[in-house]
């Protein structure tokens, strides 16, 4: 019997190392080859346009600010994306100062500078009209226009008129109404009223666009009608709270979106923008709480608080709520053509990953996390051909992405006989407005590179 040992085995552990580092360095090599062959087949820059006469130049940027003032867009973005537009067509000396509802702006004009304002709004653009404009930004960036069409271009679209007719947007109004009834309170026998009282809201936003008088004051008389309707005879009729019946009729009120572009603002330095746009925020809550409290007080007292669990609806409710919010806010916003698929896949993700996280992270991890994956997806969409620009699919998810729901019952609350809980629920409303506002500039900077590196046809 030999002494000798039988020889060791050879050693599996470094082969494999080397392996799988080989395969790494192959997929990195794969996708760098991949990213030169899709830069390098990006067409070639257009040709500079000539200067442009000042007076023109000044005109457009002036309006053009205006006009993404009204799509949503953050003072900084708006000043950013007309410097851009100003290099396009060789303007010089050009400054500008940006505010939510007014645009200055100073040009050299030869041996002096001249210098305009312009006053804008806060009605918001339509979708077809935010898809018209940023498809013309993006034209002007790729030099594909002069200022005099650009100027026709932008006047046809504000002026346009909408995709659907009146009686197609109050219905997707009474449609949106039920969706967010089915994600905030899904209980069978509160689905027709809240038809009803979307098709209340959907013909009272159309009667103000008529309206001078009622159009500025909108949002109470809204809420007055609503709750007033519900209190006095929707709540007994069909036993439920009433104010569970009040909430969804009215969460497209809540000026979610101006408050979390006043958080970014206000985070990023801007001031005067973004303290002007939390004010205007605040007051919209103010008006709704005003005339939620009136009409409930015209109603009176009701007895009872409803028994919501003997009609409720599965768990399925809110998945099919996202659905039916989704077509409902395809209709009343006018959303352009081919964009149905893209608004549907950003709702629902949106309100998968904010169901998701929150149950690790609590709402307001929820509420950041979920700000700061759409806004890249949003980009990714952007990024196809047949994808709408960043705005069309990002504004409507505000109302998921802010606990519209959650500040609004708070604010209801507050005229009820629960003001501690209201005043809870409304601070906590706002703290997940701070998270949401987070999450967008989390989400801003990484979709920054990725449009640089995605897009094929825009770089908005």
């Amino acid at each position: 019997m030999s002494g000798h040992a039988p020889p060791p085995a050879p050693e599996r552990g470094p082969s494999v190392a080397r392996w799988l580092e080989s395969q790494r360095k192959r997929l990195w090599a794969h996708l760098a080859d991949a990213a030169a062959r899709r830069t390098t087949s990006e067409a070639p820059a257009p040709e500079p346009i000539s200067a442009q006469p000042p007076a023109a130049v000044l005109d457009l940027l002036r309006k053009l600010g205006i006009a993404m003032s009204r799509a949503g867009d953050p003072a900084d973005r708006v000043t950013q994306i007309l410097e851009q537009v100003a290099t396009v067509y060789a303007a010089t000396g050009v400054t500008f100062f940006v505010v939510p509802t007014g645009v200055f702006v100073r040009i050299d004009t030869g041996n002096t500078s001249t210098m305009d304002f312009e006053a804008g709004t806060s009605a918001p653009l339509r979708l077809d009209q935010v898809d018209a404009l940023y498809r013309l930004i993006d034209d002007i960036r790729h030099a594909a226009l002069d200022v005099e069409g650009a100027h026709r271009r932008l006047h046809d679209l504000l002026t346009s008129p909408p995709r659907f007719g009146a009686l197609v947007a109050i219905l997707g109004s009474g449609i949106l109404t039920v969706g967010l009834g089915l994600m905030l309170n899904p209980t069978l026998t509160a689905l027709p009223v809240y038809l009803v009282l979307g098709l209340l809201v959907g013909g009272m936003r159309w009667w103000a666009d008529r309206e001078a008088t009622l159009s500025l004051v909108l949002p109470v008389a809204t809420a007055f009608a609503v709750t007033w309707l519900v209190f006095e005879w929707v709540a007994e009729l069909i036993d439920v709270a009433p104010l569970d019946i009040v909430v969804p009729a009215l969460v497209t009120f809540l000026p979610g979106a101006a408050l979390t572009m006043a958080t970014v603002e206000l985070s990023t330095g801007d001031m005067l923008a973004g303290s002007s746009r939390l004010v205007y925020g605040l007051e919209r809550l103010l008006l709704l709480t005003f005339g939620i409290a009136m009409g409930a007080q015209v109603a009176g007292p009701i007895s009872g608080s409803g028994s919501p669990a003997a009609h409720a609806l599965g768990l399925w409710a809110p998945w099919v709520g996202v659905l039916v919010f989704g077509l409902g806010q395809y209709l009343a916003s006018s959303a352009p053509r081919g964009t149905l698929a893209w608004l549907l896949l950003v709702l629902y993700t949106a309100y998968a990953v904010q169901a998701g996280t929150g149950r690790l992270l609590g709402s307001l991890g929820g509420s950041f996390v979920s700000a700061a994956v759409i806004l890249p997806l949003c980009y990714l969409i952007q990024s196809r051909r047949s994808g709408p620009p960043v705005p069309v699919t990002f504004l409507p998810t505000f109302w998921l992405l802010v606990p519209g729901a959650l500040g609004l019952q708070g604010v209801a609350q507050l005229v009820g006989a629960d003001e501690a809980a209201g005043l809870t629920d409304f601070l906590n409303a706002l703290m997940s407005i701070v998270a949401i506002a987070v999450g967008v500039l989390v989400g801003a900077g990484v979709s920054e590179r990725v449009g640089r590196i995605t897009s094929t046809w825009r770089g908005i």
